[in-house]
């Protein structure tokens, strides 16, 4: 085998790449190094009011994202007592007292309301200083990323989403509220991130949902790299990601293609034919809560581009929204079974996986992700 056919094979990827799959530690170690990475954590349309909030996680720590009359703020969801959640649903309104013993939290994360604080500290709630853990947050467009504050974490949201900022902020001007998911499953986050990368496995995996549809042909599709994150685009220009990103910068795009764009090290952002010329947007996120343990959360949405047929979009939305609603759920559970089976064998597994011709962008993962966890060895 040729040094280049053995690169697309394998992608590099080490023969121990399943350590932190099937190795508590060592994916306790993996997520420690991921903390401080830019990760999505929820839509701007899930706190739309004063007092809204919701609950996300970020490298398996419990967060917590909450509106206070215009500004986001984000906390670790450990209340600064005796440790116990703050949230303890998926989201809510209203301010932040601990269910423990009634410790009050201000927007800045300060304990400001202590039950018989002087009687049992000999102090007033400001002068023992107790506070929330704050993590950093930035928007882009309607999508919300967080990460823990490190020395070594400096660079900008824009500039770690590169070329993608734009399209993901014109992607995300969702004009109804999303319809929204959240499904469990049994198998290791990469494993997800890795059939969201494959367009090989659609006829074997999916044969109700994609149908005839699941043969892709190299040659009708086009791969590309953007900084650490990647996107894929149902057509054979060469120059296509440039002409969406400048048309989202111009404000004249529309999705004529099926388009994913994929950010390490947890979402992605999908634009896909409904009928007509009608797009849907999805957007997921996976969050790692075990070795053998992940969450998908997922919101769908009519894309939120001026399209040819929009006036009868008004009356046909709400439909075709429950409709892909549906649709990704099957989608999604077909894949998560197929994660599930790969997680029970992972233990036997001592080898890089062989990647073909549709299978590159997983390479490009995986290289991605070592060198995340490379830049953070010494932290």
């Amino acid at each position: 085998m040729s040094k280049e056919n053995s690169a697309l094979r394998h992608g590099s990827i080490p023969d121990d790449w399943t350590k932190p799959i099937v190795d508590p530690t060592a994916f306790a170690e993996e997520q420690r190094r991921m903390a401080s990475v830019w990760t999505f954590l929820g839509m701007t349309s899930d706190v739309e009011k004063d007092g809204d909030w919701f609950r996300a996680s970020i490298a398996t720590r419990s967060v917590f994202v909450q509106r206070f009359g215009t500004d986001l703020r984000g906390f670790e969801n450990v209340c600064a007592h005796r440790f116990m959640p703050l949230r303890n649903a998926e989201r809510g309104n209203g301010p932040i007292v601990c269910g423990f013993h009634h410790w009050t939290y201000d927007r800045q994360g300060s304990a400001v309301g202590i039950p018989r604080c002087r009687e049992l500290y000999d102090a007033l709630p400001q002068e023992l200083g107790a506070r929330l853990a704050r993590i950093e947050l930035a928007t882009c467009g309607r999508m919300i990323f967080g990460r823990f504050p490190h020395p070594s974490a400096s660079e900008s949201l824009e500039d770690f989403l590169g070329i993608g900022f734009g399209i993901l902020a014109a992607g995300s001007q969702a004009q109804l509220k999303p319809h929204y998911l959240r499904i469990a499953f049994q198998a290791n986050w990469r494993l997800s991130a890795q059939i969201g990368l494959d367009d090989y496995h659609s006829p074997a995996v999916h044969p109700r949902t994609f149908g005839r549809y699941g043969y892709i042909r190299r040659q009708d599709i086009s791969y590309y790299r953007f900084g650490l994150h990647s996107a894929y685009l149902y057509t054979s220009k060469p120059e296509g990601l440039e002409q969406v990103a400048q048309a989202c910068r111009d404000g004249t795009y529309y999705p004529n293609c099926y388009t994913i764009l994929q950010l390490v090290p947890t979402a992605s952002m999908a634009f896909f034919r409904t009928d007509l010329d009608n797009y849907h947007c999805v957007v997921l996120v996976y969050e790692p809560v075990r070795h053998d343990r992940t969450i998908v959360r997922a919101w769908a949405y009519p894309a939120p581009f001026p399209g040819r047929r929009s006036w009868a979009r008004t009356l046909s939305d709400p439909v075709r929204a429950s409709i892909v609603k549906h649709y990704v759920k099957m989608v999604l559970g077909e894949d998560n079974l197929a994660c599930e089976r790969i997680q029970g064998i992972a233990h036997q597994i001592g080898r890089p996986p062989m990647l073909g011709r549709l299978e590159e962008r997983i390479g490009w993962f995986e290289d991605s992700y070592r060198k995340l966890m490379a830049a953070r060895e010494g932290d």
